[in-house]
């Protein structure tokens, strides 16, 4: 049974564990630099470019763990969002909303993002927007747009982020009564 590393190891210790262990622990050393916080940004984006998917696929998560203080990483989570693997741009566009406002920068490709052919990248990607609150605005009118999707959970998401980047255009394109607005969660979410 593989333990992981622990997270008060140098970070050398962990970066080793990265280089020469096998599979599992190799997740788990990139698990335990979210850890370490800022200081482990520069190896987590490193990771990000590993030959092994689930370690790439562990840094994007761990750069969202660790939150706005990785916002070193946003230019290569912006990167991300261009994988072919639809997983792996769908963890990207939810480590930038983890990142908050610090990923602002990443606001023009979270809104192309909108337009992916995979509903979990969409929805993703208007999520995190939403997350970002005003600093998000520019991505407002492709937010409406994305109200006609054919996806309810991302027609439902875009609503949400369209209310928390920008309330009263948002009140302006929702006005279908009370019953669309408590299907929202308009109330209380």
């Amino acid at each position: 049974m593989s333990h992981p590393p622990d997270a008060k190891m140098p970070i050398s210790s962990l970066l080793k564990a990265l280089a020469r262990g096998e599979g599992p622990a190799r997740q788990e050393a990139v698990r335990a630099l979210n850890l370490l916080g800022a200081s482990a940004v520069p190896e987590l984006i490193g990771a990000m470019k590993d030959d092994d998917w689930d370690v790439r696929n562990q840094a994007v998560t761990s750069l969202g763990d660790i939150g706005p203080e990785a916002r070193a990483g946003v230019p290569a989570l912006i990167d991300a969002l261009q994988e072919e693997d639809k997983y792996f741009r769908s963890n990207a566009a939810i480590a930038l909303g983890k990142i908050g406002r610090e990923s602002r920068a990443a606001v023009p490709a979270l809104t192309r993002a909108l337009k992916d052919k995979e509903e979990d990248v969409r929805r993703e990607a208007a999520a995190s927007l939403g997350r970002m609150g005003p600093e998000a605005r520019a991505a407002v009118a492709n937010l409406v747009e994305l109200l006609k999707d054919k996806r309810k959970p991302v027609r439902k998401q875009a609503a949400r982020s369209l209310r928390d980047i920008d309330p009263e255009t948002a009140a302006g394109h929702l006005t279908l009564g009370s019953a669309f607005r408590r299907w929202l969660g308009w109330h209380k979410s």
